[in-house]
Order: C-alpha cells, then sequence, then structure tokens
C-alpha cells in the first residue's frame, strides 16, 4: 500500500509504502504525485518503507516509467527505512531514476531526514528562538482522556492562533511468520490484507467524524486518519506536519507518573516537537 502522509510544506511530499506494492497502488498514487509535480514543478520527496515487503513485477515497471518521466522533477528523494536491502535501493536509484539527490536514512534518523530536505542546517540558532505554537497535533483514541485534551488543544490553538489537527492511527494489519519477518503475498492474500486495512480506516474515520462533532467549537479543526503502526506513524505525522506541540489525553494518576513503555514516551523520544500530556482523574477502581 501506498500512503501519502500530510506536509506542512509546499512543494514536498511524504509517502509511506507498506506490504507488496502493486500494479493498483501506483494506479491510484500516481496521479496525485503528477498533480503535486504539476503545481510545484520542482519536488522533494520522503519515501519511508514501513512492514515493507516490496514490488509485484507490473509495480516495478510502473515504478521505472514513472522515474523516468520524471527524471528531471525531483530536487531530492530522502529514503527511510531499516532493511538492508532498502539502504541498497537508494544506491541504485541516484544514477538513473533522478537527476537531483537520493539519501537513505535508517528509521531513527527520521529527523535527520527531514532536515535535509528542507535544508536545516543552522539548528542550533533556530533552537535558540522561541516561537509561538503555529501547529498543533492531538493524538486521538477517541476516548474520554482524548475528549479532555482536545478541549485544552482548542483553547492553546485559540490564544496562539494556530492550526489544530486531530490525529488518528489506524492500526494496520501485517502478516508476520513465527520468526518476526513480514510474510507477504505467498501465504496470505494481499487482497484480503488490503480489505481489511480499508475497512479499519474507514471505521476509524467514521469515529473522528463522530467525535468532532461532539467537541462542540467554533474553531477550525483538521482531522487525519493514517494506517500504520501507532507510535511510528504518530512520528512520521509530526515530522511531516513540522508540528510544534503534540497534546495527549491520560488517566490521572496518583504518585509517580508511569508514563515508561508508553506511546507518549516513545513520541517524546523520537519527535522534536513539544508535548503536553493532559490528565484527566480516573473514577474506575
Amino acid at each position: 500500500m501506498l500512503q501519502i502522509i500530510p506536509v506542512y510544506e509546499g512543494n514536498t511530499i511524504a509517502v509511506r509504502a507498506s506490504g507488496k506494492l502493486s500494479h493498483e497502488d501506483y494506479q491510484k498514487f500516481i496521479p496525485e504525485l503528477e498533480k503535486h509535480i504539476e503545481e510545484h514543478e520542482k519536488i522533494t520527496l520522503l519515501f519511508e518503507f514501513d512492514n515493507f515487503t516490496g514490488w509485484d513485477l507490473d509495480a516495478v515497471k510502473d515504478d521505472f516509467k514513472f522515474g523516468m518521466k520524471h527524471l528531471e522533477n525531483f530536487e531530492r528523494i530522502a529514503m527511510v527505512g531499516d532493511k538492508a536491502w532498502e539502504r541498497w535501493m537508494s544506491f541504485i536509484a541516484k544514477p538513473f531514476l533522478i537527476s537531483g539527490e537520493v539519501k537513505y536514512f535508517n528509521r531513527e534518523n527520521l529527523q535527520d531526514a527531514w532536515d535535509w530536505l528542507r535544508e536545516r542546517e543552522d539548528l542550533e540558532k533556530l533552537a535558540e528562538q522561541i516561537q509561538p505554537y503555529k501547529n498543533i497535533v492531538v493524538a486521538v483514541d477517541y476516548s474520554a482522556y482524548a475528549k479532555h485534551a482536545c478541549k485544552r488543544a482548542i483553547e492553546l490553538a485559540k490564544h496562539y492562533k494556530a492550526s489544530l489537527t486531530l490525529l488518528n492511527v489506524a492500526l494496520e494489519y501485517v502478516p508476520y511468520s513465527a520468526y518476526g519477518d513480514a510474510m507477504g503475498a505467498y501465504l496470505i492474500d494481499e487482497a484480503i490484507i488490503e480489505e481489511q486495512n480499508q475497512a479499519r480506516m474507514e471505521a476509524s474515520e467514521a469515529q473522528m467524524k463522530a467525535f468532532t462533532s461532539e467537541l462542540d467549537t467554533d474553531y477550525p479543526i483538521i482531522s487525519k486518519v493514517i494506517c500504520g503502526e501507532t507510535k511510528s506513524g504518530i512520528v512520521t505525522f509530526l515530522e511531516a506536519q513540522d508540528a510544534d506541540l503534540v497534546v495527549f489525553g491520560a488517566r490521572k494518576k496518583k504518585g509517580l507518573n508511569k508514563l515508561i513503555g508508553t506511546i507518549p514516551q516513545y513520541v517524546q523520544s523520537n519527535s522534536r516537537c513539544e508535548m503536553l500530556i493532559v490528565p484527566l482523574q480516573d473514577l474506575t477502581f
């Protein structure tokens, strides 16, 4: 599956590739990418491999044809993954697929990939400047805790006149073998997997629509549902959106706040934006 991740900048596009890519995936994806190229002429691209198992033969042909057609339209391509063969692909792409620069980054260096695309070099000087919030994201799971966090985020967005986005990551179904590797299409029908993931996306989008309607606010809210693994999906979205604040709802606990091993801790460790955890008293025992 090819999934376009919303990006804050104009001429940059981010794509997440998962599972085994097919001709049908490219038929859905290429018109979107060509529309972006037509609008900006020169673009930069972040291509993230996540639970990726490769291409079928028709998809390889689609990829090659597209690369040859738009050889001059890419300024930079950042490839992000965690497998040796994905790194090898970036070296193959350099001399043949585009006239611009291609660079590979390991997944833990996702921030470096975005900095390279955005040509941010003087980060120390940038860090010294305290700027008002411009882009606030709330990670929601449609719970009462998330709704409470949204209310606080709306107050902040109003104060700073910031954009406000509610994000849910619909958990992607990926088959695994006993050894922990993605099994691909030779054991499980890829069409069945895609149908299940599409059903999860549609169910989450319906929940998001109901959730936002209950917030009772006139402040403009953007809602996004993406597919993937929750922790890494949030980090990918925050970097693509260049978010400066992410908000989480949480149970209010007595004593030490036990966030070890939770999604907020992972996001805090792997994302550059500030974080706000809004607790709500849990009345259950």
